[in-house]
Parts: C-alpha cells; sequence; structure tokens
C-alpha cells in the first residue's frame, strides 16, 4: 500500500484526535469524516427542494398526477412483457 506523510500544524492535529476512536487509524478516520461529508452533501442536494411548491398548489397538484400517470403507465407496460 501506498503512503503519503501530511503536515498538520498542532490545532488541526489536535481538532482530528478529539475525533478519532480507539484503534482507529488516522487514515480510518479521514476517510470516515469525507464518507460523512459526502452522505451530507448528497442529502442537500434534495433539502434545497423542500416546499418549493408550498405557493402554487395547483401546480404541485398537476405535478402528482404526472408522477402517477408515469406510475400507472410503467406499470402497465410491465404487465404486459
Amino acid at each position: 500500500m501506498t503512503q503519503k506523510t501530511i503536515s498538520l500544524n498542532l490545532k488541526a492535529y489536535k481538532k482530528l484526535k478529539k475525533f478519532k476512536k480507539e484503534k482507529e487509524s488516522y487514515s480510518d478516520l479521514i476517510l470516515r469524516l469525507c464518507n460523512t461529508q459526502e452522505s451530507k452533501n448528497n442529502e442537500d442536494i434534495l433539502l434545497k427542494y423542500v416546499g418549493v411548491f408550498k405557493d402554487d398548489e395547483e401546480y404541485w397538484k398537476e405535478v402528482e398526477d404526472t408522477i402517477q400517470e408515469e406510475r400507472n403507465r410503467h406499470l402497465i407496460s410491465e404487465e404486459t412483457k
């Protein structure tokens, strides 16, 4: 396995050390923190749309109807296979 050496100032090292679990390497810690951040970023993509239709119930009804029509069409096409 290839290894790289990185330098951290003392403040960064102390903050990182607080998150490190017992028997967890710093590499594992960094990967865990990165995965957590990636998951959070993916959640944020959907959260920005919360409430987007709150002021236009009529348009939302059209969207719901279209979604239902597509689901029904898909179910019908699956049944004929």
